[in-house]
């Protein structure tokens, strides 16, 4: 009786979610800040300065939703759901190429509107490769080390969604997801001739994709040296690097900031770091950048400490997948980089986006709970 009350203890770990609703609350001001200008100005917004805040606001409302259902969902059981979770995400991903279904947005279809909700495919995709690879990994542990094993499984999850992808076109994602998987891989316990083949194929194949569209070497040129094209390739890192500058030590004050009107693009969601620097300034920069390594850190000890091999490759997939947004997001940003457009969890404009990071927090604490559970009983043991 005792050995059984024992087991039912055990809670989830606060620090990630208080840091996590932390976080979201900085976003939701940010989107505000950032946004509003932009959507009074504009009739796609009814010129309603409040729009894109309502919307990330309804998202964070939907997302606490399924934070809370996956902080309690049993993480085990999504192992049963890993081809299905691919099906959704493939589901999905094609319908975003229907012509009619798909919303086509500066050239690229993207997102789909399901109910008068845009739904941006790529972010399911994301989480549901995460727990295929955790799963694969969890099926082959002993097997890690062969290459039908330990490498075709993810591979064959991961091209599908990447020619997908390719189609939309959205090739930071596709980006992001070869990562990912490369990182999942290597801590499931490939050979490192197989990674080093992998990572081989995956730069010739970035380059490939580089060359076949002129503006992506422009891209890449701009990102050397942005002055050369300071009214073309290179405004827009040049205008959030002015936002960066402008903002000192303490920053302009939240609201102040210039860049927002009208000169940086997209400064409520891929560039909204920039528009933080300028408003907050380095402190309030540091202290968003600080909260991200505490997050991450944090999900390192739950994917340590979790019970077992899937709930520590689900852990780390998923902590991996915030730390490569940040670092790729804020790379950009700050010119360390080349452009693409990937969000900012949590604080970047996109329901989507924010709906998927904090279910993906909901599973990371129900790991945390189970993970503690058996650490309190294992202590418990000792004692007795």
């Amino acid at each position: 009786m005792q050995k059984k009350n024992i087991l039912q203890k055990g809670s989830i770990d606060y620090s990630i979610l208080i840091v996590t609703l932390i976080l979201i609350a900085y976003g939701i001001i940010m989107v505000f800040s950032a946004s509003y200008y932009m959507a009074q100005s504009s009739k796609d917004y009814d010129y309603d300065g409040l729009a894109l805040f309502k919307k990330q606001l309804f998202g964070a409302a939907i997302g606490l939703v399924a934070m809370i259902f996956f902080a309690f969902f049993d993480y085990k059981k999504l192992f049963k759901l890993r081809y299905i979770a691919l099906a959704v995400a493939g589901v999905f991903l094609i319908a975003v190429l229907v012509p009619g279904v798909g919303v086509n947005l500066n050239g690229s279809s993207r997102w789909i509107r399901v109910l008068g909700i845009s739904i941006q495919p790529a972010e399911i995709a994301k989480i549901a490769l995460i727990i295929f690879i955790a799963s694969s990994v969890y099926l082959n542990r002993k097997r890690m080390d062969t290459l039908r094993h330990g490498v075709l499984p993810p591979l064959l999850a991961l091209f599908p969604i990447c020619i997908l992808l390719y189609f939309q076109p959205n090739y930071s994602a596709i980006i992001v997801l070869c990562a990912l998987t490369f990182i999942m891989i290597f801590v499931g316990g490939v050979k490192g001739w197989h990674l080093a083949a992998i990572g081989a194929i995956g730069v010739v194949g970035i380059l490939v994709l580089m060359l076949q569209e002129g503006y992506r070497v422009a891209r890449v040129t701009s990102f050397m040296d942005p002055w050369q094209n300071p009214t073309g390739d290179g405004y827009q890192v040049i205008q959030s690097l002015y936002g960066i500058g402008s903002g000192g030590l303490f920053g302009q004050g939240i609201g102040n900031g210039t860049q927002k009107l009208s000169w940086l693009p997209y400064g409520e969601s891929d560039f909204i770091f920039s528009i933080i620097a300028e408003e907050l300034g380095l402190v309030g920069a540091v202290l968003l950048l600080a909260l991200f390594i505490f997050l991450i850190y944090r999900g390192i000890k739950v994917a340590a400490t979790a019970p077992d091999l899937f709930g520590t490759m689900l852990a780390t997939g998923i902590i991996t997948l915030i730390g490569l947004q940040v670092v790729v997001n804020v790379g950009v940003v700050t010119a360390s980089l080349p452009p693409t457009g990937v969000s900012l969890p949590f604080i970047s404009y996109g329901s989507s986006s924010l709906v998927i990071f904090m279910s993906m927090i909901g599973i990371l604490l129900n790991i945390s709970k189970q993970g503690r559970r058996i650490m309190m009983a294992n202590t418990a043991r000792q004692k007795t």
